[in-house]
């Protein structure tokens, strides 16, 4: 899976940014309408990690504030094996 840089999202354009800075995998910034990956991750991880933290941007943008971190690794991990397997 292609890890995409730009998308659209309730209306506003996220970013997909690497990170040196960050030490968690990835970041979802909702308020900046901003995801950022750790830049050194494997193309793979980075793909999951992305699918991950997209699962955060869905969830902030339908109006949930808290979000159950087992949900939306399940969430995100299929995600990530949809868009992979996707011909």
């Amino acid at each position: 899976m292609k890890v995409f840089r730009k998308f659209e999202l309730g209306g506003l354009t996220w970013t997909v940014v690497d990170s040196d800075s960050i030490t968690e995998m990835g970041h979802c910034d909702s308020e900046r309408a901003v995801i950022r990956l750790r830049a050194n991750l494997t193309p793979d991880v980075k793909a999951q990690t992305l699918c991950h933290e997209l699962i955060h941007a869905i969830k902030y943008t339908a109006g949930e504030s808290q979000h159950d971190e087992k949900e939306v690794d399940a969430l995100g991990n299929l995600l990530h094996q949809v868009l992979k397997s996707a011909r």
